[in-house]
C-alpha cells in the first residue's frame, strides 16, 4: 500500500506533501497522531528555501517513512501561515500527536538536520518514550516547575549525553533557577553544528536577558514609581525585565504590552523589541509566546 509521501513523490517528484486548508487536518494533524510531521513553511521568492527545501527532503527521505514532510507555501495558504504566526521563511514546525513539539527557522545545515531527525525517530518504543519524556519535561518548565523539569532533563541526559534537546532543556531550567553560570556552561557544551537550534538559541536569549535585567531588589522601587505615575514607561520597562528574569514571564510580557498599548513608538519601539527578545527566550511554541504575539498584533494593527 502506498503512503501519501510515496504518492507525492510519484506525482510531483517531491517527497513533501503539499498542504492546503482543505487537507491540513488529514495531512498534518491526523498524520501527527501516528508519526512526527515536519511542517515546512516556504515561498517561491525565498532564496534560502531553494537550497534548504531539497536538503530537508533528502534527510526526510532517509528516514524511510518514519517522519512525514508537509510543505506550506505561505503565499498560497496565508490562513495556515497566520495560524502559526509565520514571520519569515524557511520555518519548520515539528508536530507530534497534534501538538507543536518544537520549531526552528532558517536554512540550517545538513548535520544539524540529521541530528534533530535522529532524536525524533520514534519507530521503537524507546524512541517514543524519549519524545514523551522531553515533552513532559518541557511542560513542567512551562508550568513554572524548573526543579522537576531539570530532574527529567538530567535523566534523559544520563541515558543519552548527546541529546541536544535535553541539554538545552536542562540549561533552560537552570536559567529559571537563577543558576546562570551552570546554564552557560551547559549551553557552551552544545556542538557548533547544533548552536542554531531554536531550543539552544532560546536559552542564549534567556541568559542574555537574565544577566542584563535589574535585580529583584529594585522591584519595590519601580512599583513605587509606577504607583505615582502609571505612564513612567522607563520604570515599567525595567520592571518588565526584572519580572521576566525572576520567572514571572507572563507578568513581564504584560508590562511591556501596556507600554506598547499606551505609546507604540516609545523609546524608538524599545518595548516591542524587548517583547521579541522575550518571545525568543521562551521559544516559538511556548503558550505565552503565542498568546503574547496575538496581543501584540492586536495592539499594532
Amino acid at each position: 500500500m502506498q503512503t501519501n509521501q510515496t504518492k507525492a513523490l510519484e506525482a510531483t517528484g517531491s517527497v513533501a506533501v503539499e498542504v492546503t486548508p482543505q487537507n491540513f487536518m488529514q495531512e498534518v494533524m491526523q498524520a501527527s497522531m501516528q508519526l512526527p510531521v515536519l511542517l515546512y513553511f516556504t515561498a517561491s521568492w525565498c532564496g534560502p528555501c531553494k537550497q534548504f527545501g531539497p536538503l530537508l527532503e533528502k534527510v526526510v527521505t532517509e528516514t524511510k517513512g518514519r517522519i512525514k514532510l508537509a510543505k506550506v507555501d505561505v503565499d498560497k495558504n496565508p490562513q495556515i501561515a497566520q495560524q502559526f504566526r509565520i514571520q519569515s521563511v524557511p520555518m519548520v514546525y515539528i508536530l507530534l500527536q497534534g501538538q507543536p513539539l518544537d520549531a526552528f527557522s532558517g536554512a540550517v545545515p545538513e548535520s544539524q538536520l540529521k541530528q534533530m531527525v535522529a532524536q525524533l525517530l520514534s519507530a521503537t518504543p524507546e524512541g517514543q518514550e524519549v519524545i514523551h519524556s522531553l515533552e513532559e519535561a518541557k511542560k513542567l518548565l512551562q508550568a513554572g516547575e524548573p526543579e522537576a523539569a531539570l530532574q527529567h532533563f538530567e535523566a534523559l541526559l544520563q541515558a543519552d549525553p548527546n541529546n541536544i534537546e535535553a541539554l538545552a532543556g536542562a540549561a533552560a531550567a537552570l536559567v529559571a533557577l537563577a543558576q546562570l553560570d551552570e546554564a552557560e556552561a551547559l549551553i557552551k557544551a552544545v556542538p557548533e553544528a547544533s548552536q542554531k537550534l531554536e531550543s539552544v538559541q532560546s536559552v542564549k536569549a534567556a541568559l542574555k536577558l537574565a544577566r542584563s535585567a535589574p535585580g529583584r531588589d529594585v522591584m519595590l522601587q519601580l512599583n513605587a514609581k509606577l504607583a505615582k505615575d502609571a505612564n513612567d514607561h522607563a520604570a515599567r520597562f525595567e520592571l518588565a525585565q526584572a519580572l521576566f528574569a525572576s520567572g514571572q514571564q507572563e507578568e513581564g510580557i504584560t508590562e511591556l504590552l501596556f507600554i506598547v498599548g499606551r505609546d507604540k513608538a516609545w523609546n524608538e519601539g524599545a518595548a516591542r523589541a524587548k517583547l521579541l527578545e522575550f518571545f525568543e527566550a521562551l521559544g516559538h511554541t511556548h503558550p505565552l509566546t503565542m498568546q503574547g504575539r496575538r496581543k501584540l498584533s492586536s495592539l499594532i494593527f
